[in-house]
């Protein structure tokens, strides 16, 4: 990765970030100390930490040359102590306690100047936890990346003393290019796919525009055309709010297997209901349904260089007073058709896709016009797969939750999303604390939503004997940022403490 070009992708996550809209994306991982653990046990963590390697892409910084293309290059004089740090939350050490520290963190910008990541081990966390706290900026990984590597530097085994974190990791190739196997063909090749790339995505956006013109007929949905909402306000401050929440992956695959879904619309469905609820507790009743932009991963099999390699569609989220099962239905309805509209694209133009749309919510942002024209869609909703079903550990302390804490879009100000692991389905929201003070609303929504969803879908007694392992959750009265719902899910649908 050294002192090679940024790509057109990763490079728009460097050139539209402000202060008040900082590009990274991260993660908190609350871990249980393992029994007897020594009281030297973060201590010995965070040293056996800094004393690791730092591999690629973790040891490059951005150069950006007063002429030519921005860089990347190696930082030959890393400071690993601003890299990897600890710190202790006062007693209690509650969730309350660590989603403030989190979004305080997460809001600032990192520092261009060195390797843009962070890692943050914060020790003092009620019921015998900890948490670490890491963020990436989005120019270094995507989603399906960032994730090999934070769960691949984990162990399957309780006993495994061995401490690999993130930055040291390295997912194995599973191909490699052979010795003298023509490097000018490829790079025609590469040339010839991007050239057809750019002319499939100027076929793309014609067709939207003519749909956009009411010139063309189609179900999918297209950008600038969603309901404005206050997940449309301008970001303002860098200040943030958080929630969380879990589901459980098998009574979500459950209920999808029997619509014939996917997870990812069940998913759509329940934060669709559970975003008209937080609406209405606000009486700001909408007229049409809300949409999310769904990134779409475009990374070939066994690809696992470190760059972004992402486009999206638009969904519909259903009309506002849907009953939960309609809903569901009208989701699966709108995914399909724009799954449809992209069905044949090149990746290099689902790329290019990507580059463009962004590149004018930037545009639209800055200017104001965002303001003025119907925004695009009202939340990025991302489903990022994890690594099965065993129980991941670190250096023999096990991970009891893993919830993405990533980062806002130009045109609007909330984010949802989801982590696998085991049988959980971690959510981590993200929102502007001025538009979107009181996110618990939300979590506890899709809670709710998605209870009732099963007792629609697949009937009262596997719904009932659901419920009896899931305790009501409790509807908070504050409004404060950073808050989140509920204790750790085990058998039911509940949402969790906020962090763990």
């Amino acid at each position: 990765m050294s002192n090679k070009m940024i790509p057109p992708l990763d490079l728009m996550f460097f050139l539209t970030e402000t202060a008040q809209s900082p590009k990274h994306v991260g993660a908190v991982q609350v871990f249980e100390l393992p029994a007897n653990a020594p009281d030297s046990y973060l201590v010995d963590l965070v040293s056996a930490f800094k004393q690791a390697p730092v591999a690629p892409p973790f040891n490059n910084r951005p150069h950006f040359p007063r002429f030519g293309m921005p860089q990347w290059r190696e930082d030959e004089d890393l400071e690993i102590d601003y890299h990897v740090r600890h710190s202790a939350l006062p007693k209690p050490g509650s969730t309350q306690q660590l989603m403030d520290v989190v979004q305080r963190l997460h809001a600032t910008l990192l520092d261009r100047r060195r390797p843009g990541w962070i890692c943050q081990v914060i020790e003092g966390l009620e019921g015998n936890r900890f948490a670490i706290y890491s963020k990436i900026h989005h120019a270094y990984i995507d989603g399906k990346s960032g994730t090999q590597r934070m769960y691949g530097s984990l162990s399957t085994s309780p006993t495994s003393k061995a401490v690999i974190p993130s930055w040291s990791f390295q997912p194995q190739r599973a191909s490699r290019e052979k010795p003298g196997s023509g490097a000018k063909a490829k790079a025609g090749d590469k040339l010839g796919r991007q050239v057809k790339g750019v002319i499939e995505a100027y076929e793309f956006l014609s067709r939207m525009g003519m749909q956009w013109l009411q010139l063309r007929d189609s179900k999918a949905q297209i950008p600038f055309n969603a309901t404005r909402t206050r997940m449309n306000r301008s970001i303002e401050w860098d200040t943030r709010s958080a929630a969380i929440c879990t589901l459980p992956l098998d009574k979500v695959k459950a209920v999808g297997k029997a619509r014939g879904c996917t997870v990812n619309e069940v998913v759509l469905a329940v934060i669709g209901a559970a975003l008209h609820d937080y609406l209405e507790e606000h009486r700001e009743n909408t007229r049409a349904p809300l949409v999310a932009l769904c990134p779409m991963s475009i990374r070939a099999e066994g690809d696992d260089s470190a760059k972004t390699q992402v486009s999206a569609v638009h969904v519909r989220l259903g009309e506002p007073n849907a009953a939960i099962g309609e809903r569901l239905d009208q989701v699966i309805e709108s995914s399909h058709a724009s799954k449809d509209e992209v069905q044949g694209l090149s990746n290099e133009a689902m790329i290019d896709y990507g580059v463009i749309i962004f590149a004018l919510w930037e545009l639209l942002s800055r200017t104001r016009l965002d303001q003025v024209i119907k925004p695009s869609y009202n939340v990025l909703v991302s489903n990022v797969p994890g690594p099965g079903e065993k129980d991941l550990y670190l250096n023999g302390s096990r991970m009891l939750a893993s919830y993405p804490i990533s980062t806002l879009l130009p045109g609007v100000n909330l984010n949802a999303t989801l982590l696998s692991h085991g049988n959980s389905l971690d959510f981590g929201l993200l929102g502007d604390m001025h538009a979107l003070p009181d996110l618990e609303i939300v979590v506890q929504q899709m809670v709710l939503r998605f209870e009732e969803l099963q007792r629609v879908v697949l009937g009262k007694t596997r719904a009932a004997a659901s419920r009896k392992k899931t305790a009501k959750p409790k509807r908070r009265s504050s409004t404060r940022a950073g808050s989140a719902a509920g204790k750790k899910a085990t058998a039911g649908a509940r949402p969790r403490r906020k962090a763990g």
